[in-house]
């Protein structure tokens, strides 16, 4: 176990009230934050892009079953409550759901299908959508694929401006301050820590 200390004040006083101490006993960093300091939210050039294809993305759910409808709408609504507190919070939300570990077998066809939790040629047409009810097997078939091949697209393409995005807001942020803020620094130690154990960012 590792243990990292984050000090709320000045660095020496840290140190000299044993902050330090505590994360060398036990392997860890001791860093200090101005926790005064509010966390800025760094708009980066990629931020419209993400959001657009963020809307594109919830076009490639294809919602299924009683619980289809509910859930699809839910995950507008989730959209639109980040959008409400902030386009940072948008943002992050669009690179989550561009991750493979956000998945929707419940309700959307392409995640069913795709991760075996579905027999797409055993779904009654009254459990599809209406745009699939009057589609024959082949035609379901070939059209859950092409959903799903896009949503491989878009998700890869929010990849990519999200690695740009990280590299333009951590040099942002090296700019404004080091050390000044409790996200900086505890992302700091953890990458450093990380590294040491090979893992790559």
């Amino acid at each position: 176990i590792i243990v990292n200390t984050i000090f709320c004040g000045n660095h020496q006083q840290g140190i000299n009230t044993k902050w330090k101490d505590g994360a060398d006993l036990c392997d860890g960093q001791y860093s200090h934050i101005d926790h005064n300091r509010k966390i800025a939210h760094i708009k980066a050039p990629q931020d419209d892009e993400i959001i657009k294809l963020n809307k594109e993305l919830n076009k490639t759910y294809i919602a299924y079953g009683v619980k289809g409808i509910k859930y699809k709408a839910r995950q507008k609504e989730q959209d639109m409550s980040a959008r409400a507190m902030s386009a940072p919070v948008l943002v992050e939300r669009s690179i989550a759901k561009s991750s493979k570990h956000y998945r929707n077998e419940s309700w959307d066809l392409v995640d069913a299908e795709k991760n075996g939790y579905v027999k797409l040629e055993e779904i009654s047409a009254e459990d599809l959508p209406e745009q699939m009810k009057e589609m024959d097997k082949k035609e379901r078939k070939a059209y859950v694929g092409k959903m799903s091949k896009k949503r491989l697209e878009i998700q890869k393409k929010i990849s990519k401006l999200n690695q740009e995005r990280r590299k333009y807001v951590e040099k942002k942020r090296e700019k404004m301050a080091k050390n000044s803020t409790l996200d900086s620094a505890i992302i700091r130690a953890i990458r450093k820590q990380a590294e040491k154990k090979a893992f790559e960012f």
